[in-house]
């Protein structure tokens, strides 16, 4: 995670008005990134992203009452950053012919944001011993179910046979629990393989509603 926008709205709690505090709320999550990018994550607490970020441990329940909301907040973030690259990729290849190409692309932004932000694997894990693997119905992940839902409502990408907002849904939802399981992964070579077994599974539940290309329907 880079140096944290000061000028960026909070998610998960009302953003401070003074660009003082702001900067604050920002060496925080920083603090706490570069936390999880270096240990456990179950190692995490408040004393260590105080003493990380500088700031007096009562400066972070100021702005965050509990570690589950910075934790909330940092994932909200990461996950606005993962769902613009998915939109704008699906956007970038709509007249891409070849469907596993077009998901393989998509799907390969998850590999680069875990590469290029190190503190998301810990963040995933956390997460996930505190409130179980992520959902569709979480609200980060439910804004790009409604994105793929209205696109498919459309008719958009080939889509027919099916009922856009469940397809959207069921999609949406394989890819989060694979996209959990890649981040348990110490492995690269495991990584990789689920990473594999993801494009696979999307491209076979997918194409039950999705146009292929002539050339791979032969």
């Amino acid at each position: 995670m880079g140096p944290a926008d000061t000028n960026t709205l909070m998610h998960t709690r009302a953003t401070p008005k003074q660009a003082r505090a702001r900067q604050r709320v920002a060496d925080i999550l920083d603090a706490a990134a570069a936390l999880l990018a270096e240990r456990p994550p179950g190692d995490l607490n408040t004393s260590l992203i105080a003493e990380r970020a500088g700031v007096p441990v009562s400066s972070i329940y100021r702005y965050f009452p509990t570690l589950r909301d910075l934790l909330d907040e940092l994932s909200a973030r990461a996950a606005g950053d993962l769902r613009q690259h998915f939109m704008e990729t699906i956007a970038a290849t709509e007249s891409e012919p070849d469907l596993v190409l077009r998901i393989r692309r998509t799907l390969e932004g998850i590999r680069v944001f875990m590469a290029e932000h190190p503190y998301y694997r810990g963040l995933l894990l956390l997460l996930a011993s505190l409130r179980g693997v992520q959902s569709v119905e979480d609200d980060d992940n439910a804004e790009l179910v409604g994105f793929l839902a209205d696109r498919w409502a459309r008719g958009l990408d080939g889509f027919s046979g099916g009922d856009p907002q469940v397809v959207a849904t069921t999609a949406v939802q394989i890819a989060l629990t694979l996209e959990d399981r890649m981040a348990r992964q110490t492995s690269p070579t495991l990584e990789a393989q689920y990473h594999e077994e993801m494009v696979r599974a999307l491209d076979a539940y997918l194409s039950l509603y999705l146009r292929r290309s002539p050339a791979e329907e032969s």
